[in-house]
Parts: structure tokens; C-alpha cells; sequence
């Protein structure tokens, strides 16, 4: 029989949850961030007239922060 959580602990589990998935929110937003940053950078040093630096890597971090995402939530 499944023992009954108090309000207390119905609390502190909501709050872990919730930590747990905004901190996953925010990884995801820093990735892309840092996708762009350094795509800009590179953009910038190579002088292209295009964001292609900035485009791929924006993407590639998303992505890749997505495939980290998945295998936490899994």
C-alpha cells in the first residue's frame, strides 16, 4: 500500500521537480546562447557577409542540448 505524503513533503517534492525542470530549461537556453556567441565570433573573424558560423552552431548546440536533455529525462 502506497504510504500517504503530508503536505510538507508534497511541497518539497514540487519544489524539487520544479528546480529540476527549469534547470533543464535553462541549460537548453544556454546552449543555443552559446551557440550563437561563438557563431558570431567565428562570423566576425572570418568576415562572411552571412551568419553561417552562427546558424550552424546555434542549431548543432540545440540539438545536442536536446539529445543531453533526453537522456536526463529518460
Amino acid at each position: 500500500m502506497p504510504q500517504l505524503k503530508s503536505p510538507e513533503e508534497k511541497q518539497k517534492s514540487a519544489i524539487k521537480d520544479w528546480a529540476k525542470y527549469s534547470g533543464l530549461a535553462f541549460q537548453l537556453l544556454g546552449a543555443c546562447l552559446a551557440g550563437v556567441f561563438i557563431g558570431r565570433w567565428l562570423d566576425a573573424k572570418m568576415q562572411l557577409e552571412r551568419p553561417l558560423w552562427a546558424v550552424f552552431l546555434t542549431i548543432f548546440f540545440m540539438v545536442a542540448s536536446l539529445v543531453s536533455l533526453y537522456r536526463q529525462l529518460k
